[in-house]
């Protein structure tokens, strides 16, 4: 059968919902509602957008809710999450599935999503990041057991299904332990009550860096730079982004050493640990990292972790936060340990993100398993 034949029209999310106008409607004062994209999972909240917001354009924006599908259509393009009551905006990354009223006894949504997943993915055409358009959906055909099977396979999953939520709740116990304020003793320093700033450098974002100028880039084939924002989970990243000229500049960028996201808007003063690598970033988030020729060895994971009261003092307010970088750089003092000490430390909250990259392997696993079972 053909999409069409049995679901609605895609709706498409909300178009010109930038930074500014999620961060303009947190002020409003009014009921948040979850906010996704095209992020491979939406059954975890990470961003929250007032039920009365405007895009940037002045529109206000739509929003979802009853029994369908979320649909990636770039990012993880093709990845589905069922939804059944929720009420929800989606950017235009994203879109809603809905049946047809003559279609409720053909397709269960619940096993739809979980069972054409895999066919929507591999849809995708890759080019930076990985996009679906609602033309190859709605073109493409694909086979579904009778209404009866789908329902009967579901109960059989139920199991399954349930382990995957107890995994969620571990997941989410052990981001709790990694987010608590911890005290350590050191016994040896490399230096007391120094200015950061003496240490410490930064590199700021590259204005212009929209969604929409990142799509119009996407043709080039040079290497590409991996666009971070002030979103710090991998899930909501903003994909990839060749060499180019932005606002008659050369785009910024930060390769070859170790960095320090610290997001300026938002989720003010949050940080995410960068591994070498290439990344670029839009004027929502600073790159922190150790000066060349610095006095004192430096462990940016160290300094997150020790630091992070530090860094999120510097935030306006939590709602609707903006870094301040200047003060930050400005009144700043850390006491620095000698570097195997940073290390332990390190040590230690590292053990809880392996548990954590450990419970994320088993959910893939899962998500495999029920996979095979279809075939």
């Amino acid at each position: 059968m053909k999409f069409l034949d049995v679901f609605n029209e895609i709706e498409k999310g909300n178009y010109a919902l930038t930074d500014e106008a999620i961060y303009a409607s947190l002020q409003n004062g009014d009921e948040l509602i979850p906010l996704y994209g095209g992020n491979k999972e939406h059954a975890v909240t990470e961003r929250r957008i007032s039920i009365s917001a405007k895009t940037k354009k002045g529109v206000p924006i739509t929003v979802f809710s009853g029994e369908g599908i979320i649909i990636s259509l770039d990012g993880s393009a093709g990845s589905m999450t069922y939804k059944s009551d929720e009420k929800f905006a989606l950017n235009h990354h994203a879109g809603f599935i809905t049946l047809r009223k003559n279609a409720r006894d053909k397709v269960n949504l619940e096993y739809f999503s979980i069972f054409l997943q895999n066919f929507y993915r591999e849809m995708g055409v890759s080019d930076g990041s990985k996009t679906l358009s609602l033309t190859q959906i709605y073109a493409e055909e694909f086979d579904l057991p009778e209404f009866e099977v789908q329902n009967n396979i579901l109960h059989l999953l139920k199991g399954i299904k349930a382990k995957l939520e107890n995994l969620a709740t571990l997941k989410n116990n052990y981001k709790y332990l990694i987010d608590k304020e911890i005290s350590v003793e050191y016994t040896k320093y490399q230096g007391r009550n120094i200015d950061i700033s003496t240490c410490i450098d930064y590199m700021s974002g590259n204005t212009g860096l929209t969604e929409e100028f990142i799509y119009q880039t996407l043709q080039n084939g040079a290497e590409h730079y991996q666009i971070l924002s002030s979103a710090t989970e991998d899930s909501t990243m903003m994909g990839e982004i060749p060499m180019c000229v932005i606002n008659n500049r050369q785009l910024k960028v930060f390769e070859g050493q170790e960095g320090l996201l610290v997001t300026r808007n938002g989720k003010a003063g949050y940080t995410k640990y960068l591994n070498k690598g290439r990344y670029t970033i839009n004027d929502h988030a600073y790159i922190l990292f150790v000066k060349d020729g610095s006095p004192y060895k430096i462990d940016l994971r160290w300094l997150a972790i020790q630091y992070k009261q530090d860094f999120l003092s510097y935030a306006s307010n939590s709602d609707n936060g903006t870094w301040n970088m200047t003060g930050f750089f400005s009144y700043t003092k850390i006491d620095i340990p000698c570097y195997d000490e940073q290390l332990s430390l390190v040590k230690k909250y590292q053990l809880l993100q392996n548990r954590i990259a450990a419970i994320e392997q088993i959910e893939e696993q899962y998500s495999r398993l029920i996979s095979k079972e279809i075939a």
